[in-house]
């Protein structure tokens, strides 16, 4: 854990999203298999956390399906108590708030590895060199965001993106924002038939990349596209 200045205050900043970490143990516990005869490991390295439970993916959930929120719970009964006592909010919202907090972060994407007997979530941590960056971004930002609005409408328009960098999803999203660009997050997944897990996980990517922006607040704004090339 660090700490920066805001004004006369000190603000904690922990180099790892924690609500994230209690999340994935939680998960870890409900999906375990209690009938292996081995224990759920929480291992910290110099560059990661590595989250292992024992048992690996449910049939018919992919590392793709569990990244855009679906799920499928090993131990009801366990994971019905952690709903009881407010432990978790939604089935199947952990992975994809882990990966918005990960971006948030500056941190790159986890790694999910399915061993068939064991599922294992790797954490990496910021390197050193990184952390001396981001103490300096800190210490320009007031400077950095007078500017920001002009910097990411000159930095962002990529000119060379073709139609086969973009997923089907992606492309579909695309094309609703472009009929109804003042469309919510809840709106796009209505129209869409996806969870809202699944659309925040979309348009955070899109966003990270400089795909996508969004004018004004959630309610009264609009999403422009700031690419040149018709998708």
């Amino acid at each position: 854990m660090g700490a920066k200045l805001e004004g006369v205050y000190r603000k904690d900043i922990y180099e790892l999203p924690p609500d994230s970490i209690r999340e994935l143990i939680i998960n870890a516990v409900m999906n375990c298999s209690f009938l292996q005869n081995s224990h759920i490991q929480v291992a910290v390295y110099d560059n990661r956390l590595e989250i292992t439970s024992p048992g690996g993916l449910m049939p018919g959930v992919t590392l793709e399906h569990m990244k855009e929120g679906y799920s499928k719970i090993r131990n009801r009964a366990l994971a019905h108590a952690f709903s009881y006592m407010n432990l978790i909010e939604a089935w199947g919202s952990g992975i994809p708030k882990l990966m918005i907090a990960m971006q948030e972060y500056g941190l790159r994407e986890s790694e999910f590895i399915d061993m068939e007997i064991t599922f294992r979530i790797n954490l990496y941590r910021m390197a050193e060199e990184e952390c001396l960056s981001v103490l300096k971004t800190d210490q320009d930002t007031d400077q950095a965001n007078q500017s920001t609005d002009q910097d990411i409408d000159q930095i962002s328009i990529k000119e060379n993106w073709s139609e086969a960098e973009f997923t089907d999803k992606e492309k579909a999203i695309f094309m609703l924002i472009k009929k109804q660009p003042c469309m919510t997050q809840k709106e796009l997944a209505s129209q869409l038939g996806w969870t809202i897990s699944s659309v925040k996980y979309y348009m955070t990517k899109l966003k990270g990349q400089h795909i996508l922006k969004r004018q004004g607040d959630n309610q009264n704004g609009q999403w422009e596209i700031l690419i040149q090339k018709s998708v």
